[in-house]
Formats: C-alpha cells, structure tokens, sequence
C-alpha cells in the first residue's frame, strides 16, 4: 500500500503531538522539580560586614575553624561570663553575622557564643538542606574542647529553619552537646516538605516530587531521606531539647512528631500568632525568658 504524502504529513504530526504530550506530562515536572532543588541547595552566600563590634562588644575573636571537608570556615566567638557556650549554626548560605542579634540576647546573659559561616560561603559545597551541614557542627565542637576556656560539660546549641534540622542530627551524633534549642525545622523532609511518600496527587504532581528526590541526589551525593531529625532524635534523650514553632508554621506537624518521638527530654513551644522565624518578632520577652531559662537550668543547674 502506497502512503502518500498527506497521511506521512498526518503521521509525523502525530507523533509531535505525542511527543509534545509526554513532554508536557512528563519533562516539564520534572524540568521544574530539578530546578526548584537547583535553587534549594545553590543559595547565594548572605555574608554580610556585620561584626559583634556592631552590637558593642570589643572582645570579641575572629576565627578560621579547619573543616572537614576541606579547607576552612570564618567564625565570630564572643566570650561568656557564666561557664556555658552556644552555637549557632548558619542557615542555607547565611553568613556568620547573620544571627548576632540571638548571640547578642545570649551574650547579655553571660552566655559565650561562637556563630560561623555556612558553607556555601566558605566554598565548602553545595548546601544540603541540613545533612553535610552536621560536618562544621562537627568541626565547632571540636574546635571549642580544644579551648581551655570553654567547659566541655557545658556546650548548648540551637539552630533555624534547616540549621534546627541540623542541631537536632548533630546532637543525635554529638553527646558534648548537652542543650538542644531547634526552631522552625522540618521533621522528615522527603514525608513532610515533598510528600514523596503520601501516595497522593496526580502523574505531574508525582513526576515533580521524584524529580525533587532525583536532583538531590544529583546535586548532593546524598539520598533526601537523610533530612530526617524524626529517624535520630530519640538518640539525644536524657539532654534536653526545646522545640520552637509558630501556629502558622507549615511543618508544626512535624514538631508534635518529633517531641513524640524524642520523648519526655522534649518540651515543644508553639508561638500563637507566629509564622516561619517569627517567634521572636511576636513573643520578644517571652522568646528571650524561654530560651535563657532553658540554656540555664540545662547547662548551668538552675531552677
């Protein structure tokens, strides 16, 4: 049977459509899903000229902290007077100015503090949402036993966002951390942030999510279901931990999950009102009395 030209024309039109439509179900969510992780775990480096000087302290040490991963990490550390020292992890690409305002409420009330920068901003890597972050967690512990000024027995840390999630996996590795304040993290990331595993939505919907899964593991090395603090953080238990999130908070879910599984060591403080880092904008003298009374009565015996 002879083809003719028309019904070749109809057939290769045919299979643009078909291609068009695999494309439209298929590529893009997936396209989208690649470059939304791109995006997630590529943030700029918020570095910024803010020093503790800027809050009004004069003894304060410029720091570069060796990492594990290679090469080194800027750090400010602001000397206490209590015997106890904080750490506050960066989040995404921040810089190590970022949360002086929390290491200033600290510093007040004789907390020593040392915050640092991410790495992205150190040209350690790509960000991993929270899970090659333990690594500088890792390096500052470290790096503060070696101090003879810093109280082994007294070393506390919290953390935002992804760098809550971080606090939380980090103490789950790290016993010197003996005080854990996580604010606003995700409890499983892939279950809760993606819904990989909820079984719902439609093709597209689904070939976003795995897409989301995929890029991770492109762009990190790692599998997404490592951004879990729910797997370990029943690992930290007798220390204490205080969970902070807002009522408006996207993952509070998580939070209820995460001090159920924690256990009685876990207290969970949700700010009425608040959305995503807004604890302290909302609740400004109850946040500070919170979180120092919780850092005294873990690391220095207080009631």
């Amino acid at each position: 049977m002879t083809v003719t030209p028309r019904r070749r024309r109809l057939r290769r039109l045919g299979v643009f459509f078909v291609l068009m439509l695999a494309f439209g179900l298929f590529g893009i969510p997936a396209l989208c899903g690649c470059g939304t992780m791109y995006w997630l775990v590529h943030p700029g480096c918020g570095g910024d000229a803010t020093t503790p000087s800027d809050f009004g302290y004069n003894d304060w040490e410029d720091l570069a902290i060796d990492a594990r991963a290679g090469g080194s990490f800027q750090a400010y550390f602001i000397p206490g007077d209590n015997g106890a020292t904080i750490i506050i992890p960066p989040t995404g690409g921040a810089g190590r100015g970022s949360r002086l305002d929390l290491a200033d409420m600290l510093a007040r009330n004789g907390y020593a503090v040392l915050t640092y920068d991410s790495r992205r901003c150190a040209d350690l890597g790509n960000s991993s949402l929270g899970y090659k972050e333990i690594s500088e967690v890792e390096d500052v512990v470290d790096y503060l036993l070696a101090r003879e000024d810093v109280d082994p027995d007294r070393i506390g840390i919290t953390g935002f966002s992804a760098a809550g999630a971080t606090t939380i996996m980090a103490a789950a590795r790290r016993p010197e951390l003996r005080a854990i304040i996580a604010e606003g993290g995700y409890g499983d990331f892939a279950e809760g942030a993606v819904g990989l595993y909820d079984g719902g939505g439609s093709f597209v919907e689904t070939t976003y999510k795995w897409s989301l899964s995929l890029s991770y593991r492109l762009f990190t090395g790692e599998d997404i279901d490592r951004l879990s603090p729910l797997d370990v953080i029943d690992r930290i238990a007798p220390r204490p931990i205080l969970l902070i999130y807002g009522t408006k908070e996207a993952s509070l879910s998580g939070a209820y999950e995460q001090q159920a599984a924690a256990g009685d060591n876990a207290t969970l403080w949700v700010v009425a009102g608040a959305g995503h880092g807004e604890y302290q904008a909302v609740a400004p003298a109850e946040y500070e009395q919170r979180v120092i009374e919780f850092f005294d009565q873990a690391l220095l015996g207080e009631d």
